[in-house]
């Protein structure tokens, strides 16, 4: 089955407001102190939003490297924002619950929820400028 370019950003939005959805979700679940629940939560999205990237996100990308002046350093830090998160989730991951485990975890996890909303606003903005 194929779909434009447009259709393929349009559905990849409305998953990435989706995920900003059931982040905030699992925030809730960790403030709750219901942790087995939220760092389920927070697999699967990050699985899925992994998956958004190699998909949809990484071949886009490569069709808009020549655009107006100072969008290639949008997208760049835009980028450079999800790669923080996905890199601070595995280090969250690999050292949850571990004796080396840092003290400043939830710190390191709530970088990673403003890292990953300031991606999705600078993505949202980019979205605004190629397609409306």
């Amino acid at each position: 089955m194929f779909f434009d370019v447009k259709t393929l950003a349009l559905a990849n939005l409305a998953l990435q407001m989706l995920l900003v959805i059931m982040v905030s979700s699992a925030s809730y679940l960790a403030k709750k102190r219901d942790l087995k629940r939220h760092c389920a939560f927070i697999r699967v999205l990050v699985i899925v939003q992994i998956i958004a990237i190699a998909v949809v996100m990484l071949p886009s990308m490569l069709g808009y490297i020549e655009n107006p002046p100072g969008f290639n350093t949008e997208m760049l830090i835009h980028h450079t924002f999800g790669l923080a998160v996905i890199a601070l989730w595995l280090y969250i991951n690999l050292s949850f619950g571990k004796a080396w485990m840092p003290h400043n975890l939830r710190t390191v996890m709530r970088l990673a929820f403003v890292l990953w909303i300031l991606a999705f606003l600078l993505g949202l903005h980019m979205y605004a400028l190629i397609y409306l």
